[in-house]
């Protein structure tokens, strides 16, 4: 509710600020800032296969622009996004269904050169065993996991490697795994580049990130893609990608332990 609560405020916010309609634009068609390509905890549809393990990583979700806002030379364009994530895990003739961590966020994204955009933002995730997992896992498995956060991230675009870079942190102002771990930070860094034409609006490219998490002592997630991308003029694609991913577990309910994953995936980015 906290997280609906803000949004309602700061949409009105932007209304008095602007107190006039020709500041303000409802569902603009456009994008300020890409999708942070190989993170894996981004707000798109996707849906990877892992080569060793024969399990399936599934996403549903987006980001999805809700207002610019103009004042002043200023523009801001607000955001509002949402993802699901699940896993599928081979048990034999069936799949058993193992997670479902919710992800949900308010962005504000700013340019502040050409090249150059600020984001700032609040969210909620939340981490959950479903009924599968434990009834293989056993209920005492099962562990609160939940994040109230804000965010400051900086996005610089790169004609050098033709794409972007970004960093930032996650300050988690609630932070629950089973009891308070408040005041923790998740520092993340990236970059996407190459993007070397094939065809037409298809390209090959290569991106990175990695997570540092307070919560097992600033360990490290890192996530490493190749692909293939097809877009358009607002960040919106589609790719078919490799991922090589290692380090802490991103799932919360398994968060103090280490993986490997080498998957091949589609990813809708919008």
């Amino acid at each position: 509710m906290r997280l609906y609560r803000f949004i309602i405020v700061m949409m009105f916010s932007s209304l008095l600020v602007a107190q006039d309609t020709s500041f303000i634009t409802f569902v603009p068609n456009k994008q300020f800032v890409p999708s942070f390509t190989a993170s894996g905890t981004e707000h798109r549809l996707s849906y990877a296969k892992d080569f060793t393990s024969g399990t399936f990583f599934a996403g549903l979700g987006g980001s999805f622009p809700a207002a610019a806002v103009r004042y002043k030379g200023v523009e801001c364009l607000v955001s509002v996004s949402g993802t699901v994530y699940t896993t599928l895990a081979s048990a034999g003739v069936k799949f058993r269904v193992t997670n479902a961590d919710y992800y949900g966020d308010v962005t504000f994204d700013i340019p502040v050169s050409g090249e150059t955009v600020l984001r700032l933002g609040a969210g909620h995730t939340s981490h959950h065993l479903v009924d599968d997992a434990v009834i293989a896992l056993g209920s005492l498995s099962v562990l609160n996991y939940a994040r109230d956060y804000v965010q400051l991230f900086a996005v610089q675009q790169l004609p050098v490697i033709r794409g972007f870079a970004y960093a930032g942190t996650y300050y988690n102002r609630s932070f629950i795994i089973n009891t308070h771990r408040d005041g923790l930070f998740l520092f993340q860094f990236g970059a996407d580049g190459g993007n070397l034409p094939l065809f037409q609006t298809l390209e090959l490219y290569g991106a990175f990130d990695i997570k540092f998490r307070g919560e097992v002592n600033y360990a490290s997630t890192q996530s490493f893609q190749v692909g293939l991308r097809v877009k358009n003029d607002h960040f919106r694609t589609i790719r078919l990608a490799y991922t090589y991913r290692t380090g802490m577990e991103e799932r919360g309910q398994f968060y103090n332990q280490r993986n490997t994953v080498h998957s091949i995936g589609l990813f809708f980015d919008f």
